[in-house]
């Protein structure tokens, strides 16, 4: 009997253990204050380029890529609870797509199948000058999700500010710290 509490103990220690782990980001925990992670985020590397509120931007590498990296925190900068990666934009459809693609296989490779997949662009012809009509007009949808340990990452084809732009988009985002913030939000309304 003392055997099989002791199991249970270790077993459900291990199940607290998961349920408080943050998700990470470049094996930084998304967890602290956004002085704390913009700290660590710039030992990995990266350049502070602006804040504003509650968003903190960054250049920097990611996978071999430049890419602009945002962290966001709650209001009072308490906790950071997501961070987004930003590719470059592209006037090109075939650009969006496959490093859409890379990243979906590799972190399919990581984290397994997407949670959540759908990838349509409704253009009626495959002329580029179609496909990027459809993603400045915001009527395309490509994204997966996976459901992570700690959170869940997102990665899509958005529209960006340009004319006939788009941008591959990573989105990580902490499950404790959203909810946190979520908390705080419906404490004000």
């Amino acid at each position: 009997m003392k055997k099989i509490l002791a199991s249970l103990a270790v077993f459900l220690a291990a199940i607290n253990i998961m349920a408080q782990e943050h998700l990470s980001f470049k094996g930084i925990p998304i967890e602290g204050s956004m002085t704390e992670f913009c700290q660590k985020l710039k030992t990995k590397g990266f350049t502070s380029i602006g804040q504003e509120n509650n968003i903190s931007l960054f250049t920097g590498d990611f996978t071999g890529r430049e890419a602009t990296v945002g962290v966001t925190a709650t209001d009072d900068g308490k906790n950071v609870f997501a961070v987004v990666v930003l590719f470059d934009p592209s006037e090109e459809w075939n650009t969006l797509v496959n490093t859409y693609d890379y990243y979906k296989d590799l972190y399919t490779r990581k984290y397994g199948k997407p949670s959540i997949s759908k990838e349509k662009n409704p253009a009626l012809s495959d002329s580029n000058a179609a496909l990027m009509a459809e993603v400045h007009q915001g009527t395309v949808v490509y994204g997966s999700a996976w459901e992570v340990t700690g959170g869940d990452i997102q990665l899509s084809i958005e529209k960006s500010s340009g004319v006939y732009e788009g941008m591959v988009l990573i989105r990580y985002r902490d499950s404790q710290n959203v909810e946190a913030k979520i908390q705080s939000d419906l404490d004000d309304i």
